[in-house]
């Protein structure tokens, strides 16, 4: 793995591959977000308008399912906390990435979903590849979870 994260590094994962696999696996930018930890453009993923009524949402690198469909949602469309994630986010109704404010956690493989510290942020990572998910924000009050990510 070619991320600078030393826990990313030296933790093993179920689905394990060269640099090179991945490279083949993904799309020149589906890797730089999975594998180096980059972050897309605000706005630019497919799965911004995509709320489906069931389902799981998986990782693109493993398929390892992360989140249910209703743990989605629209960052700032809650009345009561726009103001405070005005000042977070770059648009006015909407952070720009995708929001789930709730992970996946199994009987069997416990939960789906890792978290990294890096100088203070919180790194979200799937527990079957180590792909990079993002970032997990609390206390924002998007939801009554109190998570966003």
């Amino acid at each position: 793995m070619s991320r600078s994260s030393s826990e990313s590094s030296t933790k093993s994962y179920s689905v394990e591959k060269s640099e090179q696999d991945w490279k083949k696996q993904l799309t020149p930018a589906a890797y730089v977000v999975l594998r180096e930890a980059g972050t897309e453009r605000p706005g630019s993923s497919n799965l911004n308008n995509l709320y489906p009524d069931k389902g799981v949402f998986k990782c693109a690198g493993c398929a390892h399912p992360l989140y249910t469909a209703n743990s989605k949602f629209k960052c700032g469309t809650r009345a009561h906390d726009l103001q405070r994630v005005r000042r977070k986010c770059s648009h006015r109704s909407s952070c720009g990435w995708p929001c789930f404010d709730q992970v996946i956690y199994t009987q069997e493989g416990g939960c789906h979903v890792g978290v990294n510290i890096h100088g203070g942020a919180f790194e979200v990572v799937c527990n079957n590849c180590g792909g990079h998910l993002g970032n997990v924000f609390y206390g924002e009050g998007c939801t009554p979870k109190n998570e966003r990510h």
